[in-house]
């Protein structure tokens, strides 16, 4: 009967003992993060981007389950350029929520940036599945277009050419570096044009061209295009 006694009073004091760790534990957190915390507020204000970025991590490593600390720094990652680190921050958001759009965009983005299309097309798939955009749908075809998978391209342009109407708009890069807000249909000719090109239907690709420039004749794109083409 002692013995048993004694054990389960050797129990109380074990669990007394995990108890106070715990708590030991929960405040060595809370104090952490709140240095952490400090440390970003002030490298937000003295714009200190390495400092930024490290104060982050710190909070990530903290909270791992904070996917608000996650998209900060999954966001600056992403606008320094540095492409692997911001799909990676990207990635640990859509492991706690696979449906997180901002996950699954910012992964996009790094993947299509790095040249890894096949991984950015993935991405771009599941956030087309849930927001039904047509940008998106727009940027799946150019990818399909660009890793040869014509037959998908000409597939999406096509949808895309029953969803837009007249006055839909979308913003494309031009080759200075600079965007240029052009009509959607103007668009999705240049697009199937270069895919048309690209299979060696050279005369039905300068008609799309000629299509598109005829809708925006200040299309960079297409202008280019059509140069392109001449040059043989």
């Amino acid at each position: 009967m002692k013995r048993i006694k004694l054990f389960g009073f050797i129990l109380v004091l074990l669990a007394s003992a995990e108890v106070a760790a715990l708590a030991q534990d929960s405040t060595y957190v809370s104090n952490e993060y709140a240095k952490a915390m400090a440390v970003y507020q002030r490298a937000q204000r003295y714009n200190d981007a390495a400092l930024t970025k490290q104060a982050l991590v710190d909070m990530s490593i903290l909270a791992p389950r904070d996917t608000g600390i996650l998209r900060s720094l999954a966001e600056l990652y992403y606008n320094n350029q540095q492409y692997v680190s911001s799909a990676m921050a990207a990635a640990d958001i859509t492991r706690i929520y696979p449906n997180s759009l901002v996950g699954i965009e910012i992964q996009a983005l790094s993947y299509e940036n790095l040249r890894l299309y096949d991984k950015a097309l993935e991405q771009y798939e599941k956030l087309w599945l849930t927001t039904d955009d047509n940008n998106v749908l727009y940027q799946m075809a150019y990818l399909q277009y660009s890793i040869k998978r014509y037959t998908e391209a000409i597939t999406n342009i096509d949808i895309l050419a029953t969803k837009i109407t007249n006055e839909s708009t979308v913003t494309l890069s031009k080759s200075d570096g600079n965007v240029q807000e052009i009509k959607f249909s103007a668009a999705l000719k240049n697009l199937k044009g270069l895919v048309f090109s690209a299979q060696g239907n050279k005369e039905e690709a300068r008609k799309l061209f000629n299509e598109a420039l005829a809708i925006n004749p200040d299309f960079d794109a297409a202008k280019s295009s059509l140069a392109e083409l001449d040059k043989g």
